[in-house]
């Protein structure tokens, strides 16, 4: 057996022991399909792909049963430089977009940034990729949609002044983050991994919307491993799991799944993953069933449904959200005898 298969082995059986780590309280702004959002789990992923281009769209929509509904978009887009001169790397550059609103306020957080990566090859079966990230985030709010004690007098008055007095409704302010990915891979077979992490917010940057309050945004650190093992010739075993880590906050997921090639025609190749993730804490959280089309290896398509398992059940009568993932890969043709380089897979 070779050295990546046994490490992606290993790696499946950490994996199962996650759920037994300490966990405490979880965060609330995430993604169930973490695994499908690569860049927001570390800038080292920016150009871990089988393509030249990737193009990926998150939705998700939470509580919309609850009385304040959360809506959070994210949008990447990343690209390979080759060099053929320069066969055991590459450079990589990426664009992200989020946006996210919540409550009655619209209390919304914009953001756009880039990340840049580099890929040493090792060999054929280990890669190596450095990452780092850089943005700008805009932090907003419309305090005319709040009600304050000072606008009741027996009856609501929404004429009556609130006094209130809002500095400002608005901040933006720099980010930055940095990454490490280790990707593993098996030339004779479809077994793969990716484990690595990222930290984002590294400059602490303050959040606050008054200058005479400083809430700096702790950092976030985020780990993850994605190892998929081929079993049987149309069959792989597809695990993935994550932790979260911001301040007092931990968040971990994991989940697990089955990928069925229908069909392996080139150009024609067609696969169904079916599967289910639990993100779990101290008292427990969501179950999640998954389910993703695989298209020609240029489409993936995802769809997930929180069903909530945790203390906010009584709230969302056990209901979470969907969530929808697209992901479009562009590879260029290229001659082999003029172009060598490694290739992910």
């Amino acid at each position: 057996m070779k050295r990546s298969t046994l490490v992606a082995i290993k790696a499946a059986l950490l994996f199962l022991l996650l759920p037994f780590a300490q966990s405490v309280r979880g965060q609330d702004i995430h993604f169930s399909q973490f695994y499908n959002s690569p860049l927001s789990l570390s800038p080292a992923l920016t150009g871990v792909h089988s393509g030249d281009y990737r193009f990926i769209g998150n939705y998700r929509s939470q509580w919309q049963s609850a009385l304040v509904p959360y809506t959070t978009f994210f949008g990447t887009a990343d690209v390979k430089f080759f060099n053929p001169r320069k066969p055991n790397g590459y450079f990589s550059g990426g664009l992200i977009f989020s946006y996210d609103a919540a409550g009655d306020a619209k209390l919304s957080t914009t953001h756009v940034g880039l990340s840049g990566s580099y890929t040493l090859a090792i060999d054929t079966e280990n890669f190596l990729t450095l990452g780092i990230y850089g943005g700008v985030i805009q932090r907003a709010f419309q305090p005319g949609e709040l009600t304050f004690d000072h606008q009741f007098s027996d009856i609501f008055d929404p004429n009556r002044p609130t006094n209130e007095d809002f500095q400002s409704t608005s901040r933006v302010f720099a980010d930055f983050g940095a990454g490490l990915n280790y990707h593993g891979q098996s030339t004779s077979k479809r077994s793969k991994l990716d484990v690595g992490g990222g930290v984002y917010h590294l400059t602490n940057p303050d959040g606050s919307f008054s200058d005479a309050d400083n809430a700096e945004i702790p950092m976030r650190v985020s780990l993850y491993m994605m190892p998929v093992i081929q079993i049987a010739t149309p069959l792989d075993w597809v695990l993935h799991g994550s932790a979260q880590l911001q301040g007092s906050y931990f968040e971990a997921l994991a989940g697990t799944g089955l990928l069925i090639h229908l069909s392996n025609h080139r150009a024609r190749e067609v696969a169904v993953q079916v599967g289910a993730n639990y993100r779990f804490n101290s008292f427990g959280d969501a179950i999640i069933p998954t389910v993703e089309l695989h298209l020609y290896n240029q489409w993936k398509v995802g769809v997930s449904y929180d069903i909530n398992v945790s203390d906010f059940s009584v709230a969302t009568n056990n209901y979470g959200g969907p969530e929808v993932s697209v992901q479009y890969l562009i590879t260029k043709v290229r001659p082999l005898d003029k172009f060598k380089i490694c290739k992910l897979f």
